[in-house]
């Protein structure tokens, strides 16, 4: 492919993904005015100013959603909320006031074209005065207030934690990590003996981990912080497609471009295959023509994936631009005038590598840097060797405390990390009541007492330090 044509699929590609964020940014705001005007019909007359110009803030957001389509369809699915297929990131408040939604069994709503003010606040008079209606009541009270540009959708089934496997049997978030790391032994050595590696092993996986991940994002987020140090290299392609994962999730990627985001973090550092053992384990600083050995591995990699069938161009690109850096001052140097940015899959599957790496003891740096240390380096280089803007979102989801992190509470109290909040440095944590793990209730440090936070994190334990097997966490 000629490189003008690369640099326009780029181009396109990136213009897509910025479009899309604008979308999800729309029906968030969309949703917030929703919320709005329903606490306002809770305090106000009909006829009050503060809640007709809800209802008109509203209106003008859908009227934006509806600039290219004839409805627009929120969907509440395990206390997130959804833009048809898109996740829209929300903070914990409105994901309560979801719940409240699901429990009455309102499992999101329908806006159509035509939709006028009366019907949005009729609507919203109809949900405060009854609270404990059940969707299909609803239904019937909506037909008779005529209503007639708004549907109240059912509940869909609860996306189960597990995954399936071909044969239609539940995997584990444990199982699929460790099928992970076994696909990536099978996928070097077939590599290292110039055998074509098992891409249906590869997107197989990949699936299942797309999965788990859009239909919950702890199990196997916690996983990534089991560092396998006998294992680093199989475990960190892992990690990094992971983490690829849940930030294309946490973006509102579309199912096939997570899957493809997942591949990417995969096989980013298949070149490495070629790069000799002595020189990737050495636990010195590497001579000069080593490093440049080692900096081949990008163009390597891309040249290997070119060859596996039913690989995608961007999980070649990834393996290509993701040490080239934000700045473009990283490796493979290209000529000056044809080095476009790297492509967005790549900045963020370079985040991910670089995160996954310093939060892990190699043969070469023993070391552990505790993850809030990782996110403060990550962001140092925002702008320069990462792109700010992803890494900005990348720390949002993973928080200060990432999810899988053991933490020594003011209590005295030992608390696994188990989801993130509105605050990064208050997660929900499930308390354990002695050092063997056994564990009591989950609670967020977000909780106060006499108007003081009950629990706060003072330090960091390392589960080793601790003897607790975290992998019985997250199944």
């Amino acid at each position: 492919m000629a490189l003008e044509d690369q640099v326009t699929q780029r181009a396109e590609t990136r213009l897509s993904f910025f479009l899309q964020q604008q979308v999800v940014q729309k029906a968030k705001l969309a949703f917030l005015r929703f919320m709005a005007l329903l606490k306002n019909a809770s305090l106000y007359p009909p006829a009050h100013p503060f809640l007709l110009g809800s209802a008109e803030q509203l209106l003008v957001s859908l009227e934006e959603l509806f600039s290219d389509r004839n409805e627009a369809s929120f969907h509440f699915v395990s206390g997130e909320l959804f833009f048809g297929a898109l996740s829209v990131q929300i903070e914990e408040v409105f994901s309560q006031g979801i719940e409240e939604f699901v429990q009455r069994d309102i499992g999101g709503f329908t806006y159509r074209k035509g939709l006028e003010r009366q019907e949005i606040i009729a609507l919203a008079y109809l949900l405060q005065k009854a609270p404990g209606a059940a969707s299909g009541d609803l239904r019937e009270q909506i037909q008779g207030a005529g209503i007639t540009h708004v549907t109240v959708l059912p509940v869909p089934p609860r996306r189960d934690r597990k995954n399936r496997a071909g044969d239609g049997t539940e995997r584990s978030a444990r199982e699929l990590y460790q099928d992970g790391i076994e696909t990536v032994k099978d996928l070097i050595q077939s590599a290292q003996h110039g055998k074509m590696p098992n891409t249906r092993q590869v997107q197989m996986l990949v699936q299942g981990m797309a999965d788990s991940i859009m239909g919950n994002r702890d199990a196997l987020l916690g996983l990534t912080t089991l560092k396998l140090y006998d294992e680093y290299t199989f475990a960190h392609s892992v990690n990094v497609s992971i983490l690829s994962l849940a930030m294309g999730t946490y973006l509102s990627f579309d199912r096939p471009q997570v899957a493809s985001l997942g591949v990417a973090g995969l096989l980013h550092d298949i070149g490495k295959v070629n790069v000799p053992v002595e020189i990737i384990n050495k636990p010195d600083g590497l001579a000069d023509a080593e490093w440049d050995i080692v900096k081949r591995h990008p163009v390597e990699g891309a040249r290997i994936l070119s060859g596996m069938p039913g690989i995608t161009r961007l999980a070649m690109v990834a393996a290509f631009d993701h040490h080239r850096q934000y700045d473009l001052k990283g490796y493979p140097h290209q000529s000056p005038g044809a080095q476009p940015l790297p492509h967005p899959y790549s900045r963020i599957v370079a985040i991910a590598d670089a995160y996954d790496a310093i939060t892990s003891a190699r043969v070469y740096f023993r070391m552990i840097t505790p993850p809030y240390e990782a996110v403060r380096l990550l962001l140092t280089k925002r702008g320069t060797i990462f792109d700010p803007v992803l890494v900005k979102a990348f720390v949002n989801m993973v928080g200060i405390f990432p999810i899988g992190t053991l933490l020594r509470l003011t209590t005295g109290e030992i608390a696994l990390v188990v989801r993130q909040t509105r605050d990064l440095l208050r997660p929900s944590v499930l308390l354990l009541t002695t050092f063997d793990g056994t564990e009591t209730e989950e609670v967020s440090l977000l909780e106060t007492r006499s108007g003081a936070y009950g629990r706060s994190a003072v330090a960091t334990i390392a589960p080793q330090d601790a003897n607790i097997d975290l992998v019985r966490y997250f199944q």
